[in-house]
């Protein structure tokens, strides 16, 4: 059996990174006298928008913040600052420079499904010098078999990765809080699922789970072993 795990809000928490960065940016931007909360609804709407001209680089959400805020001063004729801007920008870019928090349990998680002779391989996607730093810094690498980062998530990237681990498609899962991203293409690659329901930002966010018998669900990692385990037992022997 070969398990697939997602990074970001899956093993590590990145939410109360960007939380706090937006915070400090929103600060700026309520110092210069403009309404922070729909600065904040505008930085959300443009972050989704950039992902089509700046995938997941570190200088999106920045740029987004910034943009947010010129939109915001042209709609309430308020001339943009070079300074505020930059302020803007600078706090923004807070949540590159603090790494993120293990989930509890992922690493004892991780342990237990190797120590059951499980191949391991973390996908995740991002800024392939951020995540690596992410991942180095989460002492979590040496669990791993195989690690990827990527731009985007694939069916076939999914094959990739579970040839990769020598394993059948059918007998391997994808691990994460992500429904466009680590269940819709996994099963599309014969992989079965399970969708942790945490934290995923508005890119990712689809309303509706598929109803598909190789896709479970449960509310922490700590659930996986035992789900993942309990549907293997079902299933004749890998020849």
């Amino acid at each position: 059996m070969a398990v697939v795990f997602d990074g970001d809000d899956t093993l590590w928490s990145t939410e109360p990174l960007y939380d706090a960065a937006r915070d400090r940016a929103r600060d700026e931007v309520e110092h210069a006298g403009l309404d922070g909360h729909e600065w904040e609804r505008l930085e959300r709407r443009i972050d989704v928008d950039n992902v089509s001209r700046f995938g997941f680089s570190t200088e999106r959400f920045p740029t987004s913040c910034v943009e947010a805020y010129d939109a915001l001063c042209a709609a309430k004729s308020v001339t943009p600052t070079t300074d505020v801007r930059q302020r803007i920008a600078d706090a923004a870019r807070t949540v590159f420079s603090t790494d993120p928090l293990l989930l509890p349990h992922a690493r004892e998680i991780l342990e237990q499904l190797r120590e059951q002779g499980i191949r391991l391989a973390l996908l995740t996607k991002g800024d392939a010098v951020l995540q690596r730093r992410r991942i180095d810094h989460s002492g979590l690498a040496r669990m791993f078999d195989i690690i990827r980062v990527v731009d985007e998530k694939s069916p076939e990237t999914f094959q990739e990765v579970v040839n990769s681990l020598s394993a059948q498609p059918e007998r391997s899962w994808s691990i994460g809080n992500s429904i466009k991203s680590d269940v819709l293409p996994a099963i599309e690659a014969h992989l079965r699922a399970v969708w942790i329901d945490a934290h995923v930002w508005e890119h990712e966010t689809l309303s509706n789970l598929p109803k598909n018998q190789s896709v479970l669900v449960a509310n922490s990692i700590a659930q996986v072993p035992e789900l993942i385990t309990a549907i293997d037992a079902d299933l004749p022997s890998e020849v």
